[in-house]
């Protein structure tokens, strides 16, 4: 379920999310045409919004804290904090898996159909086209992970803390930085290797999540666990730490602190 309201500034909004797992707020920011800016607090386990417009989105995710699901079709990979990524995507739907139910991050949305082409019409010495920007990085997987770089965290870092006197100016010069910083990615030098998760792996690690919510307050080994689901506990505590990030037993610490 979501809600959503304006603020008195004509360019910001706010959704609002919430289901058993707990709650979620994007805060919503208008910073170009076809260009949103949008702070993510989220504390459950999954929702989703719809694109109403057309037209190809370019996507950049950071994560400042917690895990964030990315799925390209039946390969999935994880954002941890410091990490960002850049999607290319037609769907008019969006749905967001939080593994740890605990994320902060910032999204830029840019619709390719209404955004300007090139950025030299705002400055000059800036003549990035973000849609060739997100082509060139993203290749044929149309998914760019960088993993935390110190010069990315300087950008992101700035754009957590602006006063409100001054912030959608000061977004405006900053999504401009980062796309003139992107534009200068050697794609064959910083990608990170394009290791993936498989759907069916994802959805195992997922069953094995789902049982130890269900059985949260009891005393469950990782033996039993295996013997469970019928794996090594050497395969069950690998391929659960890369879904979840975390070893099992902190995974149940986690959801003890939660409840």
């Amino acid at each position: 379920m979501s809600t959503e309201g304006m603020t008195s500034l004509e360019q910001t909004k706010y959704r609002r999310f919430q289901n058993d797992t707990g709650d979620g707020l994007m805060e919503i920011y208008k910073v170009f045409p076809g260009i949103e800016l949008v702070y993510n607090s989220i504390h459950m386990d999954k929702f989703s919004i719809e694109i109403f417009e057309e037209g190809t989105i370019v996507e950049i995710q950071h994560c400042k804290e917690g895990r964030l699901e990315q799925r390209e079709e039946d390969d999935f990979f994880y954002l941890e904090p410091g990490d960002l990524s850049i999607m290319l995507s037609d769907r008019r739907e969006k749905a967001f898996h939080l593994p740890l139910r605990h994320y902060h991050g910032m999204t830029i949305t840019i619709n390719t159909a209404i955004a300007p082409k090139c950025f030299s019409c705002f400055l000059q010495d800036v003549k990035v086209q973000p849609l060739k920007v997100a082509q060139r990085l993203c290749g044929e997987h149309k998914c760019f992970i960088l993993r935390k770089e110190k010069y990315i965290e300087h950008i992101f870092s700035e754009l957590y803390s602006v006063p409100e006197s001054y912030k959608l100016g000061y977004f405006k010069i900053k999504i401009m930085e980062l796309l003139l910083v992107l534009s200068g990615i050697d794609r064959s030098n910083n990608r990170c290797s394009y290791v993936s998760i498989s759907k069916s792996q994802v959805e195992f690690a997922k069953e094995i999540s789902n049982y130890l919510v269900e059985h949260l307050h009891s005393s469950i080994s990782i033996e039993e666990l295996a013997d469970k689901f019928h794996v090594s506990k050497s395969y069950l505590q690998n391929l659960f730490k890369r879904v979840y990030g975390t070893s099992v037993y902190k995974y149940i610490r986690i959801l003890k602190m939660q409840s």
